[in-house]
């Protein structure tokens, strides 16, 4: 199912979604080139003019909405922890986001996505991701989620 490597391994679109439960269209990312799990994932995402936010968004000057680059890159990061051991299956939610989208990004072109995981302690995650077309970067961000199924919730004691 996955190709490993030395450094990693791949993800095909069917195999990101299972792992993400996300389907096209929101889908954002079409592969993987590389996802090294609790680490990084490098994604891709090939746009063409046919791309249904390419239909519906300033129609007169295609360009990727910037919540769907926020989108993309968030799916990127998300995979560093659903493919590591005991996270398939699981969610994350959001809890912080600081993007800044650089420039606009248009049709016909192949948006590459790398994320770093920084850290992962008790079910909360810091990651950073970004976007590049024709290696400019394009947009970048600073993310906190959180996994509920790691996190320790203390036990407390019945009122009486």
């Amino acid at each position: 199912m996955q190709d490993k490597t030395e450094k990693g391994f791949s993800l095909n679109h069917d195999q990101i979604e299972q792992y993400l439960e996300i389907s096209h269209p929101f889908l954002m990312i079409d592969y993987v080139e590389e996802i090294i799990p609790g680490k990084s994932a490098h994604g891709i995402k090939i746009l063409t003019e046919d791309d249904w936010f390419f239909k519906c968004h300033m129609q007169r000057e295609l360009a990727m909405p910037g919540t769907l680059q926020i989108e993309a890159m968030l799916q990127t990061l998300v995979l560093t922890i659903y493919t590591m051991e005991g996270h398939k299956g699981k969610f994350s939610f959001i809890s912080n986001i600081n993007t800044k989208l650089i420039s606009k990004i248009s049709p016909n072109n192949r948006f590459v996505i790398h994320a770093d995981l920084i850290s992962y302690k008790r079910g909360i995650a810091n990651g950073v991701a970004v976007g590049k077309i024709n290696n400019v970067k394009v947009c970048q961000g600073e993310f906190t989620l959180i996994s509920p199924h790691d996190m320790l919730i203390p036990k407390t004691k019945k009122l009486k």
